[in-house]
């Protein structure tokens, strides 16, 4: 049955298998691990370190691959993006509008659309 979150998944991990193969043809790593692909350095750590618009992050998820900065960041972070693969799996590609929908009316309500998100809450909670 695994196969089947992979499959609703599949749309957003093929925007990070692009990104992670932009990771690679950059400089970075990409490997595969217990079914997730991850990848950091390379233009992964130019879009992770944030601009005036973004603020950046260690790492974050898209399906079933995990981008980080550096691999640093990428041990640290793993328990944590694991737990969103999970999540990708089960909402698929409903999660990417339903996690910002959130954040912004948490934003409105004057919370922190990260620390108080409940799929971040969710996550954590294993």
């Amino acid at each position: 049955m695994r196969w089947l979150g992979y499959l609703w998944a599949f749309p957003v991990t093929a925007v990070g298998l692009m990104l992670a193969g932009s990771a690679a043809a950059t400089g970075g790593r990409v490997r595969l691990r217990a079914g997730v692909v991850e990848a950091h350095g390379g233009l992964v750590r130019r879009l992770l370190v944030g601009n005036r618009f973004w603020t950046g992050g260690a790492a974050m998820t898209l399906g079933h691959v995990i981008l980080a900065r550096d691999e640093a960041c990428l041990d640290r972070s793993r328990p944590h993006e694991l737990g969103h693969v999970r999540q990708f799996e089960r909402w698929g590609p409903l999660l990417l509008p339903a996690y910002w929908a959130v954040a912004v009316w948490l934003k409105c309500r004057g919370y922190n659309p990260y620390l108080d998100h409940p799929f971040e809450q969710d996550d954590r909670r294993g």
